[in-house]
């Protein structure tokens, strides 16, 4: 399976957008633009600057939920630069930001460079030489490629969580042209990587009910359990959280089908512990919540061998996410997990039985 011609055109649009906690508003300007341009999808904003995205009429029962910041940095106008995010993921890693190239939104203003770590706590600060004017307050990216697909590699400057935006909008491309009759939503946050603050303000301010189903869309460093090419991920948990376990059998129950269909669908189920993500906000809010994530190479732009790099994820890992993403939106409504369990439960039961019955009396007299 490769990358859909869609999808690759989605994530040129999207991951071509700098993006800064706090300062997502390109991001949310090209799926806006997206919006006016497709016949069917609507969006709202709510007062923390959340979009909703929802195809169909109604109200959606179902909403992909997905960050659309990035750790980055933020000028102090004074030579100097606040690290906004995990960049990296450790304090005492912070030396590898030493050298570190940055620029502006613009991709025609002033460059700089990290030259010095003045503070390793969060937020770490640091020491900037600049070829020109920085304002303070001006969001500094790394000067890194937009996009590259190599060696069935899907790599960028900002991976995590740009390409779970991309595959919301390549849900919505896919539907249309199946003509899909039902409502799905896609839910835009912002400033995931300072606390998640969007998340915090949007289950304050939503008026879904709490019977939706909300899947988190993440983007989780690759472990020796969890490899790049064996698929996407049914996240189960995170560092803080057990998500719900009806949502995962019903995701999981769709990933079988997939899988028993198609030789090149591959997925995999873990607990993701290594860090936290929305769907512990969902949770905790009281929605239905579950998660699905792909395995991330270079976390926050952290490559393993020292220095900034792109993050990366296998290009089929992802396409097999949007596919998962397009079945399980299908099927959602119609999957009963009282009744998938009771026939898992049921085809144990069969397989036990008489082998049960057979040794009970042996086991008794032992």
């Amino acid at each position: 399976m490769t990358l859909g011609t869609d999808f690759h055109r989605r994530l040129e649009q999207i991951l071509s957008c700098p993006t800064a906690p706090f300062d997502e508003g390109l991001v949310h300007a090209s799926i806006r633009e997206t919006v006016r341009r497709t016949q069917g999808l609507r969006a709202s904003e709510d007062a923390d600057g959340n979009l909703l995205v929802t195809y169909g009429r109604g109200r959606p029962g179902l909403v992909f939920a997905c960050h659309t910041d990035h750790p980055a940095l933020r000028a102090e106008g004074d030579g100097t630069a606040t690290v906004l995010g995990g960049m990296p993921p450790h304090p005492l890693e912070a030396s590898m930001l030493v050298g570190a190239r940055l620029r502006s939104f613009d991709p025609d203003g002033p460059r700089a460079q990290v030259t010095r770590i003045l503070s390793s706590k969060r937020p770490m600060r640091v020491r900037l030489r600049a070829a020109g004017k920085l304002r303070k307050g001006q969001s500094l990216i790394l000067d890194l490629p937009d996009l590259r697909l190599s060696g069935g590699r899907l790599q960028a400057r900002v991976v995590d969580d740009l390409v779970a935006a991309a595959a919301c909008l390549t849900l919505f491309d896919r539907l249309r042209r199946a003509r899909y009759r039902g409502t799905v939503g896609a839910l835009f946050t912002r400033a995931e990587e300072v606390g998640f603050g969007g998340a915090l303000g949007w289950v304050r301010n939503t008026r879904l009910p709490r019977s939706t189903t909300i899947v988190n869309l993440e983007m989780s460093k690759a472990l020796p359990h969890t490899p790049f090419g064996a698929g996407p991920i049914l996240r189960v948990g995170d560092r803080s959280t057990i998500f719900d376990a009806d949502v995962s059998l019903e995701l999981e129950t769709v990933a079988r089908e997939l899988a028993g269909g198609s030789p090149s669908f591959r997925y995999q189920r873990a607990l993701m512990d290594g860090g936290g993500c929305e769907a512990t906000i969902y949770a905790g809010a009281g929605f239905r919540a579950g998660a699905l994530c792909l395995p991330l190479g270079n976390t926050h732009n952290h490559s393993p061998r020292g220095g900034m790099k792109m993050e990366y994820v296998d290009q089929e890992d992802a396409e097999n996410l949007v596919c998962w993403m397009t079945a399980y939106t299908r099927q959602h409504g119609k999957l009963d997990p009282v009744r998938l369990r009771k026939r898992l439960h049921e085809a144990l039961w069969r397989r036990s039985r008489a082998t049960l019955k057979r040794t009970a009396r042996r086991v008794k007299e032992s």
